[in-house]
């Protein structure tokens, strides 16, 4: 047993475990997730880092966060905490009532226990127990003992939070058109769950109502929202805003507002012999007017070649917020343009051998839903992290040592941490012993 304990608390392995979670953070950052990216943004990824493809793909880094192998280095890391914070306390109580004078100054001699009692406290000394009438301890922030303990269990909770949302978190993405309903029959757009939880429904339907724009003078965006509503089994709705940066609660579920919208066209194909195919095609906002906004590329099952759009928000491309976007249809085969044309609303053209009509324009977003009841705890521990850091390093404690020789005490100075911080503390104390002595 004590073999098991030396190992998980090695500095090695702890210290390597944390880098392991801190590492696997890091790469969902620059490795696209797949709950917040797109399909075009995960093979724009993969094209550009095609000799990675295969270790991507063998252990799931498109979705680090739902893997077993994750949560089993969570649990890790989490054993390894909790056995060193177990360590940390032993080791905080040991320092508390410690009376050993190792590293300390001695600072007076013939000092009485009133005396040093009134120095003492005068200095803001608090006076602990020791277990011996030989020994007197007083200690000026004491709470400063407990400064790595509570890092430690900072870390622990922060750890063992992530595991439990690790387990049973459930998070899905959606994409809905102005006007479109979504309810728990329908599949999601995207959706993960932790290996103890079911994949996530929905308590009841719900409808994009509207999507907001509003665009600074250098057509940047500062404010996007969409009005929602949620709507009950008994047809109660609610109306809802979810909006960038901003997370909105509902019935224990947190809906973001994802950084992906835009508008979306219906478009009617009309084949030679008369037969007629509808398409909602949703394409990224564009960032600017003279630049266009894109669609994923994608299949029919009523043609052989693959569709997508790109669109300016303003035919004129003089605005971001026109209601007369200009649209170009793209046929492509083998990653080569077959056909392409141009449409604005109401107008119509030919795509390759399609007529085609551009009927509408909605406007779409992303919301991503989540259920997890594990990050206010997550957030306590980094709490408790910066408050262990405070009192471990703005807080050191500072001891004096009294130890009884021929009736009197000899006193000694002592500092935990950062003993050359304090040298003026320390000369202060020992000219208030020496005046206590004094004839």
């Amino acid at each position: 047993m004590n073999k098991v304990k030396q190992f998980i608390t090695a500095r090695r392995v702890s210290l390597g475990l944390i880098l392991s979670l801190a590492g696997l953070m890091y790469l969902s950052t620059i490795i696209p997730q797949g709950i917040d990216a797109t399909p075009k943004q995960i093979e724009v990824w993969r094209l550009g880092h095609a000799g990675l493809s295969k270790v991507v793909d063998g252990v799931n880094l498109h979705s680090i966060y739902s893997q077993p192998w994750f949560a089993a280095v969570i649990l890790f890391a989490a054993l390894a905490l909790v056995v060193s914070s177990y360590d940390q306390l032993i080791v905080a109580r040991k320092k508390l009532y410690s009376a050993d004078t190792t590293s300390s100054d001695e600072v007076a001699a013939g000092i009485t226990e009133q005396q040093l009692r009134s120095v003492a406290s005068f200095h803001r000394y608090i006076p602990l127990g020791t277990g011996s009438d030989a020994q007197l301890k007083f200690v000026r922030n004491p709470w400063g003992y407990f400064g790595s303990l509570l890092l430690h269990i900072g870390m622990t909770l922060v750890i063992t939070a992530s595991l439990y949302v690790a387990l049973t978190a459930r998070q899905a993405a959606l994409i809905l058109v102005e006007g479109e309903q979504h309810d728990s029959r329908q599949p999601w757009h995207m959706s993960g769950h932790g290996l103890l939880a079911k994949p996530l429904t929905l308590p009841g339907a719900i409808r994009l109502d509207r999507v907001k724009l509003q665009f600074d003078s250098k057509q940047q965006p500062v404010e996007v929202r969409s009005d929602i509503s949620m709507i009950n089994a008994s047809g109660r709705v609610d109306p809802l805003t979810a909006s960038i940066n901003r997370i909105l609660r509902y019935r224990g579920l947190r809906i973001y507002h994802a950084a992906q919208f835009g508008n979306a066209f219906a478009v009617t194909f009309t084949d030679k012999s008369g037969a007629i195919y509808t398409e909602t095609i949703a394409a990224q906002q564009p960032t600017s007017p003279a630049d266009p906004g894109y669609s994923d590329e994608f299949g029919v099952d009523w043609s052989p070649h693959r569709l997508s759009i790109k669109y300016y928000a303003d035919a004129d491309q003089k605005t971001l917020l026109s209601t007369n976007p200009e649209v170009v249809l793209r046929f492509t085969q083998g990653g080569r343009e077959i056909a392409r044309t141009a449409l604005t609303k109401g107008g119509a053209g030919t795509l390759g051998e399609y007529q085609v009509r551009l009927d509408g324009v909605k406007r779409w977003s992303k919301l991503i839903i989540v259920d997890n009841s594990g990050m206010p705890l997550i957030f306590t521990g980094f709490a408790i992290i910066m408050l262990g850091g405070l009192l471990q390093y703005l807080t050191p404690p500072r001891e004096l040592i009294a130890i009884r020789q021929d009736g009197a005490f000899t006193v000694f100075w002592k500092a935990a941490a950062f003993k050359d911080f304090y040298p003026d503390e320390r000369d202060e104390v020992a000219l208030a012993l020496q005046k206590e002595t004094a004839p």
